[in-house]
C-alpha cells in the first residue's frame, strides 16, 4: 500500500478505480462501487500526512474469502468436461463451450452464478441457450474442446434476461425467473487473453431453480448499428440509433456493448413533452470492465418517449486501447479487432396485455437493423453464403418473399449443398403448396444434415399431409432419437398416433411435448382428444381448461370443450359449455356450420330448446352452402327432435 500511495490517491480521485464507468449523470444505480467524495479525501489526507497507521482498535475484521458459493447450494451445477488451454501468446481467443443442463420438467431460473476458473485469463463471457442441438453438432465438429467465434446464430439469451459475466459481477437472484425447458444447452462464449504462459480455464455455472413462475414478463428492447464501418485516424466517429416506445414500460436495466475504440457513450430518454433526461453516462468506456446496470430505482417510461442511444469511437493511435498500430479501417463485428455498438434495455410493460404489442414492434425494428448489417456484409464480401442465406430468412419475416428467393438462390449458387438454405427454401414451398418442390428440398437438407431436426419434422409434417403417414412416422421417430426432447415432434408423432387409434401411446408422446412446452395449446388440446377417447373425461376437462387459457381463439378447442361439457353426465356443466360455444361461434363469424350444429346442442342440453332450434336451422343452411352432405344428414336428423322439443317449450313456457 505504502509503495502504491500516491498512484491510489490519484486514481481514486479520477474514479479509474474502483472501476466503475458510469459517472453521476443517470438514474442511480445499483451495486455502484465508485467511493464518495468524503472517502476518496480520507485516502488523499492519508497519503499527505505520510501514510501514518490509524488506531489499531479501530480496525475492522478482515475480509474473508468465500470458498464456496455466494448464493448457497445450486440446484445444479453445469461445468465444463475438461480444462481448455489458452497458448501463452497469440491473439484474443474467443470460444464457445457446450454446458448440457439434465433436467426432465420445465423449471425456472432465479438465479445464476458464473466461475470464470481462472479470471487471469478471461476477459468476459457470455452466456446463451440452445434448445436445437446445433451448438452441439459444432463442438462435435471441431477436434479441441468447444468451437470458435462469437458469432452462433441460433443460441440466444432467455426472454427479457442478459446472462454475461465481466470481472466484478456479482450473482443476485432475479425479479423474474427465466424458464428453462428439458433438452436445453447452456452455451459459455468465452473472450480469452493470453497471459505470457499456458494456462488453464475450466468454468462453471451454479443454477437456482424454482417452480414458481415470474410475477411479470420482462422483455429486451436493442438499439444499435450493424453497418459500422470506421476509417483510419477517425477520432470522433459517431454511432446513434433511437426507438420510440409504443407502449408505457418499466425500465430495469441497461447494458451498452462496445469494444476497445468506444470512448464515450450516453443513452437518454426524450418524453413526449420535449424533456430528455440521461439514462446512462459513460464518459471514458473501458472494454475491461463492461458491466450490466440494474437501475436502484426503476425507471417508468410513458408511451411515445424516444430512447436514444449515442456513442462516439476513436480509431486514431492517440488512443490507448486501440487494437491496431498503426490504426485500421474496421467494420462492425464480433472480434476483437472488429467492433460493435450495442444498447439494451430490460424493461416491463406497466400493462401484462400490451407485451404483445411491444414484442412485435421490437421485432420489426430489429429485423430492419439485422438487414442493414446483412446487406452490408453482403456489399463487402458477395461469397458470403451463411449471410445470404441469413439475409434470406430476415426478408421472409418482413413478407418481402422474393428477395429472399433471390438471396436463397444466390446461396445455393454459392454453396449448392448447404443444408439450411435447403431447409428454408421448403418451408417457403411448403407454405405455397408447392409440395414437391418441398419434398426435394428437405430430402437435400436431411441428406446434408443427418441430424437436422427441424428438418426431420417438416420432412415428417409433409409425408403426413399427403398422405404418407408410414413415412412420416419414420421422420419422427428418427427425428427424435437425434433429439429426445424435440416438442413439436412428439406432438406431432401423437397426433398421428391418435388418428391410428394407438390413443395410450399418442398420450404418452403429448405428454412428452408438454413436459418440454407446458403451455403449448395445441398440444394440450390434443391430449384432452387422448384422454376422451381413453373415457377420462375428468382429466380431459383439466386438460382442456388449461388448453383454453393457452390459447383462447381455438375455434375447434372451444367447440369439443363444449360439446363433451354438455353431453357427458359425469362432467355435466351447461352454463360453461353455453360460454365456450357462443365464443367459438363469435370467432368462427357465427358462419361455421360445425360450430352452429355444436352451439344447438349447447343450448339444447341448457334447456333452450326454442334457441337450440333457431341455430340447427342456421347450421343446416350453412352445411348446404357448403355442400358438406355428412353434417347435412346429422342435422337433419337433429332437428326433427328439436322441433319436437321446442313444440314442447311452446307448450309449457
Amino acid at each position: 500500500m505504502k509503495q502504491r500511495a500516491r498512484l491510489i490517491a490519484d486514481v481514486t480521485a479520477a474514479h479509474y478505480m474502483p472501476p466503475w464507468q458510469p459517472d453521476s449523470e443517470g438514474g442511480e444505480l445499483q451495486h455502484d462501487r465508485r467511493l464518495t467524495a468524503e472517502q476518496i479525501a480520507t485516502v488523499r489526507r492519508w497519503v499527505d500526512e505520510g501514510t501514518v497507521e490509524g488506531d489499531p482498535a479501530d480496525l475492522p475484521p478482515p475480509p474473508r474469502e468465500l470458498s464456496g458459493w455466494r448464493l448457497g447450494r445450486p440446484d445444479l451445477v453445469l461445468e465444463m468436461p475438461d480444462a481448455y488451454v489458452v497458448p501463452a501468446s497469440g491473439p484474443d481467443v474467443f470460444r464457445n463451450f457446450v454446458l448440457p443442463a439434465t433436467l426432465r420438467d420445465r423449471k425456472f431460473v432465479k438465479a445464476i452464478e458464473f466461475r470464470p476458473g481462472n479470471g487471469r485469463v478471461l476477459h468476459h463471457a457470455r452466456i446463451l441457450l440452445d434448445d436445437t442441438g446445433d451448438m452441439r453438432r459444432l463442438d462435435a465438429g471441431d477436434e479441441e474442446l468447444g468451437f470458435p467465434g462469437m458469432d452462433v446464430p441460433g443460441a440466444r439469451f432467455p426472454d427479457g434476461h442478459f446472462l454475461g459475466w465481466a470481472p466484478g459481477k456479482m450473482p443476485d437472484v432475479e425479479a423474474y425467473p427465466w424458464p428453462l425447458e428439458p433438452g436445453t444447452d447452456f452455451i459459455v462464449q468465452m473472450h480469452l487473453k493470453p497471459s505470457g504462459k499456458a494456462e488453464e480455464v475450466r468454468s462453471s455455472i451454479g443454477i437456482y431453480l424454482t417452480d414458481e413462475p415470474p410475477p411479470a414478463t420482462p422483455f429486451m428492447v436493442r438499439l444499435g448499428s450493424k453497418t459500422i464501418d470506421i476509417a483510419p485516424d477517425d477520432a470522433s466517429y459517431q454511432l446513434s440509433d433511437s426507438y420510440v416506445m409504443p407502449i408505457d414500460v418499466t425500465v430495469r436495466s441497461v447494458y451498452p456493448h462496445a469494444h476497445y475504440l468506444a470512448r464515450e457513450m450516453r443513452v437518454t430518454a426524450t418524453r413526449p413533452n420535449g424533456n430528455t433526461e440521461t439514462l446512462l453516462h459513460i464518459p471514458n468506456w473501458n472494454f475491461n470492465w463492461q458491466d450490466e446496470y440494474e437501475f436502484r430505482r426503476p425507471m417508468v417510461i410513458r408511451k411515445g418517449t424516444t430512447i436514444t442511444m449515442r456513442y462516439t469511437y476513436d480509431n486514431s493511435a492517440a488512443n490507448p486501447h486501440n487494437p491496431s498500430r498503426p490504426p485500421q479501417r474496421v467494420r462492425f463485428g464480433p472480434e476483437t479487432v472488429d467492433e460493435m455498438g450495442e444498447l439494451l434495455l430490460q424493461v416491463v410493460p406497466v400493462k401484462a396485455s400490451e407485451l404483445n404489442t411491444l414484442r412485435a414492434d421490437v421485432t420489426r425494428k430489429n429485423l430492419v437493423t439485422d438487414i442493414a448489417g446483412e446487406e452490408k456484409r453482403i456489399s463487402d464480401n458477395p461469397g458470403d453464403y451463411e449471410t445470404r442465406n441469413a439475409l434470406g430468412v430476415a426478408y421472409i419475416q418482413l413478407n418481402r418473399t422474393a428477395d429472399a428467393l433471390r438471396q436463397f438462390q444466390e446461396a445455393l449458387r454459392l454453396a449448392p449443398d448447404y443444408p439450411v438454405t435447403h431447409y428454408n427454401l421448403a418451408v417457403i414451398a411448403m407454405g405455397e403448396r408447392r409440395l414437391d418442390e418441398a419434398l426435394a428440398h428437405y430430402l437435400k437438407a436431411v441428406a446434408g444434415r443427418p441430424d437436422y431436426v427441424q428438418a426431420r419434422n417438416n420432412l415428417g409434417v409433409l409425408y403426413e399431409v399427403t398422405g404418407r403417414t408410414d413415412l412420416a412416422v419414420e421422420q419422427y421417430t428418427r427425428a427424435l432419437e437425434i433429439r429426445p426432447t424435440h416438442a413439436a415432434t412428439h406432438s406431432n408423432l401423437g397426433r398421428v398416433m391418435l388418428s391410428r387409434g394407438q390413443v395410450a401411446d399418442a398420450a404418452s408422446h403429448f405428454r412428452a411435448a408438454l413436459r418440454v412446452q407446458p403451455d403449448n395449446g395445441d398440444t394440450l388440446y390434443n391430449l384432452g382428444r387422448a384422454q376422451v377417447a381413453q373415457h377420462q373425461l375428468r382429466e380431459a376437462v383439466q386438460t382442456w381448461r388449461r388448453a383454453v387459457a393457452a390459447k383462447p381463439d381455438g375455434v375447434q378447442l372451444l367447440t369439443d370443450y363444449a360439446a363433451l361439457l354438455a353431453t357427458n353426465e359425469e362432467v355435466l356443466n351447461t352454463a360453461e359449455a353455453v360460454k365456450l360455444a357462443e365464443r367459438a361461434n363469435k370467432l368462427s363469424g357465427a358462419a361455421n356450420p360445425v360450430v352452429l350444429d355444436v352451439l344447438a346442442v349447447v343450448y339444447l342440453a341448457d334447456g333452450q330448446a326454442v334457441m337450440a332450434q333457431r341455430i340447427s336451422q342456421r347450421a343446416l343452411q350453412r352445411a348446404l352452402a357448403v355442400n358438406d352432405d355428412r353434417l347435412v344428414d346429422v342435422i337433419r336428423r337433429r332437428l326433427s327432435t328439436l322441433q319436437q322439443a321446442a313444440a314442447a317449450d311452446a307448450e309449457n313456457p
